[in-house]
This record gives C-alpha cells, structure tokens and sequence, in this order.
C-alpha cells in the first residue's frame, strides 16, 4: 500500500513539472509580463531614421540608445518591424534581405540576433513585428509569390526557431483574401507561437466595421481561443474628437473593443504618441491638451485592458513639447 502511495505521488509530481515547464504554451511568467505592457512600435520608418545604412558597431550603438530610452521613460517592451515588405531584417531562407531597413543587401551581421540581446540586456522585452502578407497601401509589395499562407507560418517558426524574442506580432494590413483564408494563418501561427512558448499578438485598426470589411475576423479572434493571445486595437483618437470636439471617440472605442471580447483575450491599447500636439479639425484634442494618452490608459485598464503600445519610436527619441509633457503625464 505504501509502495503505491508513492508511485501516486510521483505521477502527481511529474505532471505538475510538465505543467509548469512551458510545455503547454504561454508559460506564466510570459502571463504575468502580458498583464503590465508598456510598449513601443519601432517601424520600418524608424528604422530608415534611426538605424538604415550603419555598420554593426554603429548600429547596435543606436539601437541601444533606443532601448536605453525606451526603459527610461517607463516602457517594458519593443515591438521591432523584421519584415515588412516579403523581406527581413535577419538571414532567412525564404525572404531576402529587407530594402526599405537594410537597403536590401547582406549588412554583414545578424541585427535581429543583436536586437535581441541589446534589448534583454536593457530589460526590454522583445517582439518580433511582421506584416504578414507585406501589403501595404492596397498591393502586395516585394515578390507577391512569397506571400502565402505556408511561407508567413514556416517565417515565424524560422524566427521562434533561430531568435529568443518573447513573441511574434502582427500589424493591421490584410490584403482582400477572405476572412476564412486570413483566420485560418491566424490560428496556424497561433500554434507556432504556442508551441514554441511564445505569445502571438495582433494590432488591428481601431475602427471594428473597417476590420471585418478588410477581412481582419476580429469578432472571432476575440470570441474564439485559438487565434490570438493579445490583441491591441489602435485607438489613435482623443475623447475631444469632431469639429466641435466633444465626441468621446476614445472611450467609445475601447467600449465597442471590449464588448466584442467575449472570450477574455487579453487587451492593449495602441496609442498615437506621434499625434500629440497635431493640429486636426477632425481631432482638437491631440493639441488642446497634454493628457489625452494618460486618460486614454486610465479608461482602457478602467474597463479591464493590461497594457499599452505606444506608436511610435522617433516620438520617444525626440518627443516635441506636446509629446514630452504626455510621456511624462503617462508615466
């Protein structure tokens, strides 16, 4: 009897080891990290700003400048784009060598390998952005063969594979294939990143019905487990929205997100940094005041969201007056 007893308590034992090893996907620290985002997007077009045309040791300098200032305004995480147009900025053996971050030539080092240890050595999270499909302002761009659905899977698990970052993410351009088409990469890719450990992201428009039309199946991703483990609609407005500048377009928004999450995904809100200060007489608010982000954040974790992603980095690098003043009201 007691020999039995100890081989209950050892079966016990190896599965709560198997449970909390990260064999099952997202591991909990990866869950708690999820619960307490404050993230930066850092482009394509920053990247062109910032890093485009350096050699190894002056890029990896710029890069650390970023993640140095990114941790010192508060932030946690780095959303870095690794392909935006069917290229990479990394060595694949399915994508060539990215035109619009590298100049489309073999730099002669591995940035994203570098990225990644720079921001863990400054205690940024790291994720690797992609658009999927490369479609941008209604085309597919760079060699559309490469877009499918089997080369966007087998380029995350070439990532998750080859790189530590902490997830993979993706942005808001779907091209017109179908929401069953897109749903079904959305949730292969899921499974990579499930199986890998990682989480897996998406940042959708902000307005829903613009989501559903492009065939972005948010109503499903957020309804259904097995699409996504976050997602961040861009709410690039302000609660002093129209001519008038009385429309709570912000609040509104966040509400309409939320009420579509009927399966508890966890929720970010991507916020315009880059607007603060903008003159809009669509928008008012972004230059009657300096707390739009700080009121933004306050009603998303309000009504249950964890986190934020700002847009963008140059905004944080050399934040006009109206954008230092919302930093600084936001931390």
């Amino acid at each position: 009897m007691k020999k039995m007893t100890k081989k209950i308590v050892c079966i016990l034992l190896v599965a709560v080891l198997l449970l909390t090893t990260g064999n099952f996907g997202v591991s909990q620290k990866q869950a708690q990290a999820a619960n307490n985002m404050r993230g930066v997007w850092l482009s394509f077009i920053d990247q062109q700003q910032f890093l485009r045309g350096k050699g190894q040791s002056d890029y990896d300098a710029a890069f650390r400048s970023i993640c140095q200032t990114a941790a010192a305004r508060g932030l946690n995480a780095i959303f870095v784009h690794v392909r935006s147009h069917n290229d990479a900025i990394y060595p694949s053996s399915i994508y060539p060598w990215s035109a619009q971050m590298l100049l489309g030539v073999n730099p002669g080092f591995d940035p994203l390998a570098d990225m990644v240890s720079i921001a863990h050595e400054n205690g940024l999270q790291i994720h690797a952005w992609i658009n999927p499909y490369g479609y941008r302002n209604g085309v597919i761009c760079g060699n559309a063969a490469l877009a499918t659905n089997d080369n966007i899977v087998a380029g995350v698990t070439e990532i998750l594979d080859k790189y530590a970052v902490d997830g993979i993410h993706f942005d808001d351009y779907f091209p017109p294939l179908g929401a069953a088409n897109i749903n079904s990469m959305v949730n292969r890719v899921h499974t990579v990143c499930a199986n890998h450990g990682k989480v897996f992201g998406i940042a959708p428009q902000g307005n829903i019905q613009n989501c559903m039309a492009a065939g972005a199946d948010v109503a499903t991703w957020l309804s259904t487990p097995g699409y996504v483990d976050y997602i961040t609609p861009q709410i690039y407005w302000t609660d002093n929205y129209g001519a008038a500048g009385v429309t709570a377009m912000s609040s509104e928004r966040l509400a309409a997100w939320k009420s579509l999450n009927k399966a508890g995904i966890t929720m970010y809100v991507g916020m315009a940094l880059y607007r603060a200060g903008s003159v809009s007489t669509s928008d008012p608010g972004w230059a009657h005041n300096t707390n739009n982000l700080a009121t933004q954040s306050a009603k998303a974790q309000s009504l249950g969201y964890t986190g934020y992603i700002l847009y963008n980095t140059a905004s944080i690098m050399a934040p006009n007056a109206y954008q230092s003043q919302e930093l600084a009201n936001l931390k």
